[in-house]
């Protein structure tokens, strides 16, 4: 039956090709048809594994980066002596030791994050201070002759994330200037004169 069905629509093609009336009326809508199945066909053949992998990608990257960043003996130069800061000065605070040191964690973040991305003023300039204090912490936090190097390390990984953070715009700034009218102009000069 679909093949007697498929046999007439190729046998009607061939004579409206013929005719004056082409294309004939069934034929946008078949190619209609078609095009949506096409579109159908790669979005779940391609499109949905496409993405399907893109994600799986990037969860695992971030899950392996996270854990490699944890295991990274210089990340914890600059970690620890902040997280034992904020352990040791938080009493008397109304929130305890572990939310201060993800509030701290989730601040860097996010003035890193709006400032690399949206290059927010204040977020540039909370980017400042959240380095200062941080090198701060670490010094303070950080006992004996290594004080001074934990103190460098993380001055250093402050610039270096600043680098990013305190780019210039890629585009040049415009500054645009009104001048007053000519006429108007032309009148203060003969005033004056």
């Amino acid at each position: 039956m679909l093949n007697e069905w498929a046999g007439d629509l190729w046998r009607r093609f061939h004579r409206a090709r013929a005719s004056e009336d082409w294309p004939p009326e069934w034929f946008i809508p078949a190619v209609g048809g078609a095009g949506v199945l096409l579109v159908a066909l790669l979005i779940f053949g391609l499109v949905m594994p496409l993405l399907r992998w893109i994600a799986h990608f990037a969860w695992d990257a971030v899950r392996d980066g996270s854990s490699w960043l944890h295991d990274w003996n210089l990340t914890r130069v600059v970690l620890e002596p902040v997280r034992d800061y904020l352990f040791a000065h938080s009493a008397g605070l109304p929130v305890n030791a572990s939310t201060l040191w993800w509030t701290w964690c989730a601040a860097g973040i996010g003035l890193f994050t709006f400032a690399f991305l949206w290059r927010a003023v204040a977020a540039r300039l909370g980017w400042i201070l959240y380095g200062a204090a941080t090198v701060a912490m670490v010094w303070a936090a950080t006992t004996g002759p290594a004080r001074t190097t934990t103190a460098g390390i993380a001055a250093l990984w402050w610039i270096v994330l600043s680098l990013f953070t305190l780019r210039r715009p890629w585009t040049q700034q415009r500054v645009t200037v009104h001048l007053p009218e000519l006429p108007l102009l032309a009148r203060i000069v003969q005033h004056r004169e």
